[in-house]
This record gives C-alpha cells, structure tokens and sequence, in this order.
C-alpha cells in the first residue's frame, strides 16, 4: 500500500492503489475509527471510493508486468463537535507555518493569517509545536486552539480519533517509514538537487511502479542504511554543482513563491527554516522541481515582454495587406452555426507583427505549426493578448511565396519549442469546438489568443 506523501494540498483526492486484501483491511480500519469518533461523540465521516485499475511495469528480467487492483480515494466530512468543525492541523516550523487538513476538506486557509503559538482560548502565546484550526457552522467564526486547550475548549478532554490525512495514513500503514528526524535544510536541498541530476525527479506515486521516489533516495543519503554506500557514490559526482546552486536556489524560491495557501506557502514555511522535520522531508525535496517550474515560467515572461516589446500592428483596419511568417498556432473550432463547418484558426509570427485569422478555406485545413506561410487579407482590427499586439485579418488567402525579406527574418529565428497542449478557445463570440490541438510554443513568447 503506498501513498504519494509529495502532494500538494490542492490535490488532497489523489488515489491510493490498493490490491483487494488491502482495500478490505483499508475499509476495516476506516470503520473501527468512524467507530471510535462516534463514541467519542464526534461527527463527521470518512468515505472509501474504490475504482478497479491497473498498473503495468517491467520486471528485472525485463518482461512486462501488469498489476490489478484499485485506485482509491479517501475523502469525507471533516470531524466536528458540537458545532465546532476541525479545519486544519497547524505544525509550527521555524520557517513560519504548515498546514495539514482532514480528508473531505475544501478549505484554504492562507498561512500567513495564522500566529505560531497562540491560543485564542486561553490568550497565551508559548512555544507550541502544533495548534488546531477549529470553525463555527453557525457563526464562521475561526479561531486558532492549542492542543492542551481543546479539553477546555470543547469540554471533550480528546482530539478527534481522524484529523489529518498524514494521520489517517499513519494508522493504515502508509505513512513515511522510520524514527522521526529533522535535518539541516541546506543538506536536504544539496542532496535533492544532486539526486535529481543524478537520477531525473521522481515522485512519491512511483514508487507504485517499483522505482525509487527522490524523497527516499534523500533519505538513504541522509540517514544511511543498506545501499546508503552506492547511493552517495552515485551523488558524489553532482554534490559540488548541488553545494553551489542549493542557497540561490533556497532564496529564488522564497523570493518567487507568492501563494498566500496551499503547496507554495507550505513550501515556503518549510524553506525559511533551519531545519527540516521527518514528515515534511518530502515537501523540502520537491522544491527542486518547484524551482525548475519557477525559472521556465519567469522564461517564458522574459520572452513575452520581448515580444511585446518588438511586435507592432501591421497596416490600418480596412487595408489590404500582405504578411509572411511562421505558423505558431493552428487549430480548429466550430462554426457560427450548427451547420456551418469547422474553421481553422492560424496564428502566425511575422517577425515585427503577429497575424490572427480564422477561415474555412480549403487551404488552412493543411497547414501545420512550424510551416512557413505567406497570406494576403484585410485588417479587421488590432488585438492585444497578453501584452502582445495582433492583427486580426479577414478573408485571408494564402500566397505560394515567402517575401524575400521574411525569409531573412525567419533565418535567424528560433525553432519551435516544446510541444504543450492547448484547448480551443472562444472566438469572435464563437465558441470553440471541445477538441484539443497540439500545437508548438511560440519561441519569441508569441502565445495563443483568447
């Protein structure tokens, strides 16, 4: 039974795969603790969704190897008492704080309205490790309880038997392995940062495919053990590198992640700190991924500010003008009516202009991102998406030559990028067909219009 521990709070539904033997000791277990809460005089539920689904892998010998079994999902009512509904577990780290919540809760409660600490029951601001959010069905009212307070609080002298996912995890069996730890926060990232180089990012529901999660393989660096020797050889040869990059890439982070909820802040919380306890070792680990997304997105910015800054209007509306450029976009939508055929929308990089148009022509059916392609039409207006300045031709005919002069602005261009997926969009009041089209990214930063 395994459990991805690297998920972000925004996806508190992801499945567990489960064979049967364990999906029926899974249910029992559920049953015992929705048991005990209710004896306690607790409300609330925890629900067992159960899909069949399959697993394939390939063995050591290299022979394929599928597994049956169920993806499941462990969701629910958060647990109440009279009145009071329990919101979240807060952990106090010396970053800040993180946030944990109980299966079936929706709430996003911004880190950084909660105080470390403190105690709205008894008004005392100590050194408490960890805090419960609790919240009023009637009034709304949230209010942040210690631990040693909640008898008082509720008149129930026990936490409710479920709080937390992690706590669910920790009774079935799927929590993290070992004695709790803490290491130096620069360790942890040097480590992760080397095995990602070393090995690729490999996430915490793999290991549901057989291979090794980064969150282990930084464990077994870390803490030593069996195979801990030819790990760390494996390392070596990327912890220079690791030792260089991991404080400007602690501080990258803490300066670029603005999410106020959710895996940004509790990865913050986690990265201001000094050290790093057992259970949030995987939310350390993952920001190496989280710095690779941090820097192509602020790419991508740079690429579309430079657009912005090249790109002009081609011609006035109501001219006739004639463009030649680059296909970056080409996908189709619906017609304007139910009987009317699908049309092809085309949007076009010109060098110093970025053509829009979208036709029922027989020839833009045959066009494909990356091809060259000359058109000639009428300027209906001038569009800007995402900073980008466009021009929205109608009626446009393709030409069977490039102009000399684009053909020596397209030879100093970029190639395509990467392959991404986009979804038809709403045009012109049209509204687009629900097909997807692969289609290249803009390598000047020129990206698709809404």
């Amino acid at each position: 039974m395994s459990m991805d521990a690297d998920t972000p709070d925004t996806d508190r539904g992801h499945p567990w795969f489960l064979n049967a033997e364990e999906l029926a000791a899974t249910r029992a277990k559920i049953a015992k603790l929705q048991q005990r809460a209710e004896r306690k005089g607790f409300t609330g539920t925890i629900d067992v969704a159960a899909v069949p689904a399959t697993r394939s892998s390939t063995s050591a010998g290299g022979l394929p190897v599928t597994v049956h079994g169920f993806d499941v999902t462990i969701t629910g009512d958060p647990p109440r008492y009279q009145g009071w509904r329990f919101v979240a577990a807060v952990d106090a780290v010396e970053g800040g704080t993180i946030l944990r919540y109980p299966p079936g809760s929706t709430a996003e409660v911004p880190n950084d309205q909660i105080r470390p600490g403190e105690c709205d029951h008894c008004h005392t601001t100590r050194a408490r490790r960890s805090t419960v959010l609790v919240s009023h069905d009637d009034t709304g009212q949230l209010l942040q309880v210690g631990r040693s307070c909640l008898k008082d609080f509720l008149g129930h002298n026990t936490l409710p038997v479920f709080l937390t996912h992690d706590e669910i995890a920790n009774t079935l069996g799927g929590s993290l392995a070992g004695t709790p730890s803490a290491w130096d926060v620069h360790s942890v990232l040097i480590y992760a940062a080397a095995a990602v180089e070393a090995f690729g990012w490999t996430p915490a529901s793999a290991s549901e495919h057989g291979r090794v999660p980064t969150r282990d393989q930084v464990r077994l660096a870390l803490v030593g053990g069996r195979g801990a020797d030819q790990l760390r050889g494996q390392l070596a040869p990327h912890l220079a590198d690791a030792i260089a990059r991991a404080p400007h890439l602690r501080d990258d982070l803490l300066n670029g992640l603005k999410g106020s909820s959710g895996y940004e802040a509790n990865l913050v919380a986690v990265l201001s700190g000094a050290a790093v306890d057992a259970r949030h070792l995987g939310l350390a680990v993952s920001a190496i991924p989280a710095h690779q997304r941090l820097q192509e997105d602020r790419r991508r910015e740079v690429a579309r500010q430079d657009a912005a800054r090249t790109v002009d209007y081609a011609g006035t509306v109501g001219e006739k003008v004639t463009l030649s450029g680059v296909v970056r976009t080409a996908l189709r939508v619906d017609g304007y009516t139910y009987r009317s055929p699908d049309q092809v929308m085309l949007v076009v990089d010109c060098g110093t202009a970025v053509a829009k148009m979208t036709t029922s022509a027989a020839w833009a059916y045959q066009v494909k991102v990356g091809d060259p392609l000359t058109v000639t039409g009428t300027v209906k207006a001038h569009t800007e998406w995402n900073g980008i300045k466009q021009t929205v031709l109608t009626r446009p005919k393709q030409l069977d030559t490039i102009a000399e002069g684009a053909q020596t602005s397209l030879a100093g261009a970029a190639p395509p990028a990467l392959w991404e997926t986009v979804a038809s969009a709403r045009l012109d009041g049209v509204q687009a067909a629900q097909r997807w089209t692969t289609t290249r990214t803009p390598s000047r930063g020129v990206a698709v219009s809404y």
